[in-house]
């Protein structure tokens, strides 16, 4: 019962709308503690379409660190679920709390309608 909601949850966040929203972040591998430069090409309640000039592993776990306002920074965990030969990283979100999800509903919409 718990894994069929939790692929439903899933799925429905995979359907979320994307955001066209491009942005520097930074992404840590805490196998390796390696932090490197990455830029958001677009995001989604879902997860996030990463440009990476490092080679990464599908089903590797990272941390992105998000910057959605002047003084809070989001550290999410995600997992990488799918990469492209031209440095494109999809990564899902692991698990996010509703308080994150609300906060990163917020930051789309700001942006998205071009508000500070």
């Amino acid at each position: 019962m718990a894994d069929e909601r939790a692929k439903r949850n899933e799925a429905d966040r995979r359907r979320a709308p994307r955001f066209n929203i491009s942005m520097p972040v930074t992404v840590t591998d805490p196998a390796t503690g390696r932090t490197y430069p990455a830029t958001v090409d677009n995001i989604s309640l879902g997860g996030v379409l990463l440009l990476i000039d490092t080679k990464l592993e599908s089903g590797t776990r990272l941390f992105i660190n998000l910057p959605i306002a002047d003084d809070m920074t989001m550290r999410i965990e995600v997992s990488l679920v799918r990469r492209t030969n031209v440095g494109e990283f999809g990564v899902a979100f692991v698990s996010l709390t509703d308080g994150e999800l609300d906060r990163l509903a917020d930051f789309f919409e700001m942006r998205s309608t071009g508000v500070d």
